[in-house]
């Protein structure tokens, strides 16, 4: 880790679920917030009760309920929030930075909001999905391609994690995206303890979010940029280099179009993969124009330049010393 470090790598991701496999015991937690605060770094990490997951998987598959269409009674959100909480303690108790990747559930939101009352340097994420779709997804015809972890929660727990977005309790929107394709996920199907869990979603992040929520909802364009793109530069140490049109900032812009009507088609996306969440939603607002450290890349929708521009790019050390207030 102090090598990474050295290279600006400042985050490491752990999971609390995924035994045998990824999974950090709390001991390893612990250590690992230690490390990372010391190195001006922070623990990135997914919360489920992994006690809690497996006992409701085995009550799941005891009543032949743990194929896709039963997903979201084998991972309650009880897990989420249980998990969460314990993480909150530990990283209380070495006074460590945290960052909670993809909540789903409110009650989980609010916990981090009650941490950082007491103190805490702690952020949310939540992802496009959970504030879009909903447990009825599970209903239809290929339930398989809307596994995910957490899943897909109620209407209602839907509603409540949005209206989050206009509070300041949420911190960034990701996509968590995982490119499976349909025929990766039907294998296991009928078993949701096997099968890929992950959606498709970084190139619908923007576009659902602005058309749903800023279009639809009216939360403030200035507050759409922040939680799609200065906070996520903020949280890993990349800002104002990005994340930001300030003078010196690299040219990172893309130029919207909030009336641009479109309708999402896996055909017209360029996902590697057969399906999109999204397929046939009407929308309102598309990137039209995008530039990379200032050189137009795409233009009215077509890439126009397929120079492959990434690099390596150094995080400074985290400091969140009232610098980064939400």
């Amino acid at each position: 880790m102090k090598t990474l470090s050295e290279a600006g790598i400042r985050t490491v991701k752990m999971f609390t679920t995924y035994a045998g496999e990824t999974m950090a015991n709390e001991h390893t937690i612990l250590n690992t917030m230690q490390a990372t605060r010391d190195l001006g770094g922070m623990v990135v990490i997914h919360c489920e009760s992994d006690a809690i997951v497996t006992d409701a998987q085995n009550v799941a598959a005891a009543s032949d309920g743990v194929d896709a269409a039963h997903m979201s009674q084998t991972r309650p959100e009880l897990a989420e929030t249980a998990s969460v909480a314990a993480i909150l303690a530990i990283a209380e108790s070495q006074e460590a930075p945290v960052y909670f990747v993809h909540q789903s559930t409110p009650a989980a939101v609010e916990l981090v909001v009650d941490a950082r009352k007491r103190g805490l340097v702690a952020f949310t994420e939540s992802v496009a999905h959970h504030l879009i779709l909903d447990d009825s997804a599970y209903e239809g015809e290929q339930p398989e391609r809307f596994v995910c972890c957490p899943p897909l929660r109620s209407a209602q727990v839907v509603e409540e994690l949005g209206r989050h977005l206009f509070t300041g309790a949420i911190t960034t929107i990701g996509s968590d995206h995982c490119c499976y394709d349909t025929a990766q996920k039907q294998v296991h199907s009928h078993d949701v303890r096997h099968m890929p869990n992950g959606l498709p979603g970084v190139e619908t992040r923007l576009p659902v979010m602005f058309s749903h929520y800023v279009d639809g909802l009216g939360l403030t364009p200035s507050r759409f940029v922040e939680l799609t793109s200065a906070n996520p530069a903020r949280t890993n140490g990349l800002y104002p280099r990005k994340g930001s049109l300030m003078p010196g900032s690299d040219a990172d812009i893309a130029i919207w179009d909030p009336k641009r009507e479109w309708t999402v088609t896996t055909e017209t996306l360029h996902m590697a993969t057969d399906y999109t969440p999204y397929e046939g939603q009407r929308l309102r607002g598309k990137p039209v124009t995008v530039l990379v450290r200032g050189e137009v890349v795409v233009h009215e929708g077509l890439l126009v330049d397929a120079t492959a521009r990434g690099r390596h790019l150094e995080a400074a050390p985290l400091d969140f010393g009232g610098a980064f207030s939400m």
